[in-house]
Parts: structure tokens; sequence; C-alpha cells
């Protein structure tokens, strides 16, 4: 009982199958019957074979139908690598998509036959399998040709085409017209002429397949005497891909003339922040690089030329016109160059760019309206720079020209190769740095601050508590200027209504010598008295092992002589090094000498005890107050005189 249920489970399992795969259907012809035979199955034309089980007849008075077996062709085994690799990377049948078709080539795959008819006569092609795929056997071909309506064939060609398996078509009989049975093709031309499309309906049987020759002859029938595409026609007719839109001649397009351009080579929007980062990754929000500085010759835009149009042509060989690209205008601004060519623009000064109503110019001053903060970032300009508000704390202004601030400047760092003007003082909480190269210092006062300029210090009120240099003179002229504490330094003179105060502030003022010499001449002697130092400790390290050695040769290590001869070797460069410093610091003393100004020092009001006068290699300790005096160079002292009045500034 139980082996008679498994029979009848498996005859129906095996009916459904078969009811799924293959359906008999009766139409009035073999395309008809196909078509429903598609619409049944729920399957593409694509993939469906068939089987004539009784031939129609075209009758006026007794037609008969066709009665066809339409079946699903059998699947494939064309990508099992490619299976097993999805299931592997779990990525189900993704990898196995129709598109594959065209790039992939199958390791496996069976073997197939492909009939043609044309005028020439009836053609078979074999195509041999792939792998481990069946080969075409002589019945598959049979029922191929059988299918294509072919009737007298030359059975032992068919043999012999099938054992070779050369992939080539061999003519297996000739061409029997069947004009009623013929693949037909249906042709569009698109309303600007550029293109053919066409339709090629299957033939019947017995009836002839088109040739890529068929399909030009009936487009040139249109018109079309250019542009065919006869690799694609070709393609498509092989691969039967009826009643599809095929595209199978194109016109040559116009290509219209690419638009002049300017290819700026700098940035000319200001609306994006660019931070940079260093090695290790960190960024310096006040880096925002919103100046962009250039150089006398560097190129600031090219101009790329507008390009000509190439005219095209319809499938009817009609003149497409094409447009010429439109030109523009490299405009020059201030402060540039245009070249004859005028495709060029080069900057003419040091300077920012500056891009306004559509051309470059070079500013060789940057204005900032407010102050220069977290709005700013650092500046970095190469030309002057003009700020409206203040410099806050930690932010550096750096400049090739001058340096303007209208507000004051805080715990901020100033360098410029020109003057430095800061209308409302310096407040600097003893980290503000200001320096100028090659210029002067004006400002209504400094405090705690230190100063470094080229030229001149002129200050308003006064100088409290900083150190400030002059290649020149530094002048208080203020109705109540003072010098006040810190280290007042410069080459010719120090003039003030007051120097030091009451409560006896030390206050060291210095003239008579370059700042900057005194400077580099301090530091060799510190160099000096560091290496002095430690030739010292050298010595005494050096004498302690030669004591040990002399007192016990014997039990004198071998790392002990390595340490004593290592230390004599370093005493040796040390002592080198100290004779060099030692000359170094004659010859700039030396210097000194022959280029000592004469240095006077002013207080026109008062000079305080604490105050502590050097003028050249003479030096004074101010013990008493003096009024309006002048203290000037003698025989190596510092003497104290009438004040002279100060001369008339140009």
């Amino acid at each position: 009982m139980d082996r008679l249920k498994a029979a009848l489970l498996d005859v129906e399992q095996q009916t459904t199958t078969e009811v799924r795969d293959r359906v008999e259907v009766v139409g009035q012809s073999i395309a008809s019957c196909l078509n429903r035979g598609a619409l049944y199955l729920n399957v593409d034309l694509s993939r469906l074979d068939y089987e004539i089980l009784e031939k129609g007849k075209k009758s006026f008075l007794s037609p008969r139908p066709y009665r066809i077996l339409v079946t699903l062709l059998p699947e494939e085994d064309r990508y099992q690598e490619l299976e097993e690799l999805s299931e592997k990377l779990g990525v189900g049948g993704r990898l196995l998509s129709e598109e594959l078709d065209q790039f992939v080539t199958p390791r496996h795959m069976d073997g197939r036959v492909l009939v043609r008819i044309y005028r020439a006569g009836c053609f078979m092609t074999v195509f041999p399998p792939l792998g481990h795929g069946a080969s075409v056997t002589l019945d598959m071909a049979l029922l191929r040709i059988q299918q294509m309506g072919v009737q007298n064939f030359d059975r032992a060609v068919v043999e012999r085409a099938i054992q070779e398996k050369s992939g080539e078509p061999t003519k297996i009989g000739k061409y029997e017209p069947r004009p009623e049975n013929d693949s037909t093709v249906k042709v569009e031309i698109s309303a600007d002429e550029m293109k053919a499309i066409i339709k090629v309906t299957p033939q019947k049987p017995g009836g002839r397949h088109l040739e890529v020759s068929d399909i030009v002859n009936a487009l040139k029938s249109y018109g079309v005497v250019l542009g065919f595409k006869e690799d694609e026609i070709h393609k498509a007719l092989v691969e039967d891909r009826y009643m599809e839109e095929i595209i199978a001649a194109e016109g040559i397009p116009a290509r219209h003339g690419q638009d002049a351009y300017i290819d700026y080579k700098v940035q000319i929007k200001k609306d994006e922040i660019k931070f940079e980062e260093d090695s290790q990754g960190r960024v310096d929000f006040k880096k925002m690089n919103l100046v962009e500085n250039v150089v006398v010759g560097q190129i600031l835009a090219e101009k790329h030329p507008a390009t000509r149009g190439e005219p095209g042509r319809t499938l009817m060989n009609r003149y497409v016109e094409a447009r010429d690209g439109r030109d523009i205008e490299l405009k020059q601004g201030k402060g540039t160059i245009l070249s004859e060519e005028k495709d060029r623009l080069i900057a003419e000064i040091n300077g920012q760019v500056v891009y306004s109503n559509g051309k470059l110019s070079v500013e060789p001053v940057f204005r900032v309206v407010g102050d220069v903060g977290p709005k700013t970032g650092n500046i970095m300009f190469l030309g002057s720079v003009q700020i409206g508000g203040s410099v806050l704390d930690n932010y550096e202004v750096k400049a090739a020209g001058n340096v303007e601030v209208g507000g004051s400047v805080q715990k901020a760092r100033i360098e410029a190769e020109g003057d430095i003007i800061v209308k409302a003082g310096i407040l600097g909480k003893d980290e503000a740095y200001v320096e100028s190269t090659g210029g002067s210092l004006l400002a209504k006062f400094v405090q705690s601050a230190q100063v470094k300029v080229a030229q001149d210090v002129v200050v308003q009120e006064g100088i409290l508590h900083s150190r400030v240099e002059a290649g020149n003179t530094i002048l208080c002229n203020g109705r109540r200027a003072q010098i006040v504490g810190g280290s007042i330094r410069a080459t010719k003179e120090v003039r003030a209504r007051m120097i030091g105060s009451q409560a006896y502030t030390p206050t060291e003022v210095v003239v008579g010598i370059d700042p900057r010499v005194l400077s580099q001449a301090e530091e060799l002697q510190r160099m000096l008295t560091e290496n002095e130092d430690r030739g010292r400790k050298l010595q005494k390290e050096i004498a302690t092992l030669e004591a040990r050695y002399k007192s016990d040769p014997d039990g004198f290590s071998p790392e002990q002589k390595d340490k004593l001869d290592a230390d004599r070797a370093t005493q040796k460069k040390l002592n080198d090094k100290i004779t060099d410093i030692k000359q170094e610091v004659a010859q700039l003393e030396e210097y000194m000498q022959t280029l000592g100004a004469e240095g006077k020092v002013h207080a026109e009001k008062e000079l305080f005890p604490g105050v502590v006068v050097t003028i050249r290699d003479a030096t004074q300790n101010i013990s008493d107050s003096y009024k309006a005096v002048t203290l000037r160079y003698d025989n190596k002292y510092v003497k104290i005189d009438k004040l002279e009045k100060a001369e008339k500034r140009r």
C-alpha cells in the first residue's frame, strides 16, 4: 500500500512538472501559438522551443490550424562556479544577473546548433560545447532543421558538420523561396533624422532570415546614406532579437565649440575657510588663511580660448550646424600685468589678491574692519595691514609693509618690515611682542611688552615695565610722558619727560650701543659663561680620575680609562669652543667701540633714583633726583649736564 502511494505521488509530481514546462497550443500560425504558449507559461519567447504536431493549412474552403507542442528550453549549467562563489559570499543570486551574459564567458555550456535560411541557401552552424557541456546530437540538429521548415537538405553534410563542430556556417541545402514566410523589417526614422530604428519580425517555417545587406537596403530605401551600424545589426540578427527596437544607423551629431574660460590660479571665493593640519593632525584655528598673498611675477589667471564647433550630418547627409564657443575677456585690475596675447594675468606687485567685478587686482594694503581675532584668524600679508579695531590676545599679525592698528595691541604678536602704528597703545601683560625690522613704532603707550625696532620708538604717554630696543632713538614726548621700570635701549638717545619714579622703581637705560649688537654680545657672554662652568666641572672630574689612576694603576678599570679618555677629548673640544667665543666677544666689543654713537639720555622734567644709565662702556647709578638734565658720555664716565632742548623732528 505504501509503495502504491509513493508511485502515485511520483506520477502526480511528474505530471505537475510537465504541465509547468510544456503546453500544447492550437493557432492559425506558429507565431500566434508561441505567443499563447509564452503567456500560459509566463516566460519570455526567447526561452521557448516548439515541436509541430500538426501542420496548419491556409485555405478558403477548408482551413486547418497549427497544433504545436511548446516547451521550455533546458536550463544550462553555465555559471556553476559563480553560484558556488555567491553562496560562499552570502549574497544569494546577486552575482548571477542577466547582464553577466555579455561580460562573463561560462566555463561549462552545452553545444548549440543554429539554422539560417538565406538566398544563397540553407546554412547550419554547430557550436562546440564548453567544459563539461554536452555536444549537439544529430536528433537535435534534425529537430532544429524541421522547426525552421527546411524540407530538402543533405543529411551527410549535416552529420559531418555535427562531427566537426567548427562554429562556422555550413551549407546543407538550397534555398526554396517561400516569400510569404520570410522575416521582415520595419524602419522608423527619428524626426531630426539622426537615428534609424528597426524592428525585425521572425520568419515562419521555410521562410528566409534577413541578412545585414537586407537591413542596409531597407534603410537606403528610406533615404539613409551614412551612419550604418552593421556590427550592431549583425549581432541583433544572430541573437534573434525579434520585435525589439534596434538602432541600425546614427547620424554624426554636431559638436558645439567649448566656451572660453579663465583658469584662476588663486582663490577667488573667500566664503570658504580652509584650516590646515600639521604633521600630527592638529589644527590651528587661528590660521584661517583669509589673506592670499602673491609676489611679483606670479601668474594669477590664464585664459583658455574658445574652440570652433564641428558640424554634423544627418542620416540623409544633411548639414547640421554647430555653434562656435563664446569668447570671454580676461580683465586687468590694479597691480597686475596683462600679457600681449591677453591670455595671462601676472602680479605686478607683492600684495593681496582681490576679486571684484569680474577682475583680479593686487592690493598693497590689507584692511581689517574690526578686530584681529576669531573672525579673521592670524594675518600674514606681503604688504601693509590696516586694522580698524584691536589685535586680541594670542593672535598674530605679520606684514611685509606697515601695520596700522586703530585700537590696541593686547597679549599679541606683531611683526612688520615697515612702521608699526598703534593708536590706542600696547597693553601686553608681559607677553606682547612687537618687532619692526626696518621701521619705527608709534604708540600711545607701551606697558608690559617687548619691543624691537630698527629706527625710532615714539610714545605719547609712557613706557611702563617693558623691554624696548630701538636702532635710533626712543622718545616719550607727551606732557606726562614717563619711562618707568624695565629695560630701555637705544643707539643714539632716550628722551622723556620723567625717567624712573618716586618709588625708586629699577629702570635700566642704555644708549650709545646698537641694541641688536648689544643683544648679540650678551648672548655670546651667556654662552661663554655656560661653557666655562661646564669646563670647570669637567676639569674636576678629570682630576679625580687622574688621582685614582696615580694612586692605584692596577685597580683602574677599563671603563674608568675609557671615561677619562672621553672626558679629555670633550675638554679639548670645549676649550676650542671657549676660545672661539672669546674671539667673537672681543671682535664684537671692538666693533661696538668703533661704531659707538655719542649716546645721550634726556630727562626733561625729572630723573629719579633707582635708574641705571649706561652710555657706551660707562655706567651711572642714579641715587639722587635731578630736574631737567641731559646725561652724556665723557671719558668713560657718565656726565650729568643741563638739559639740551630737543631738535625739531622733521
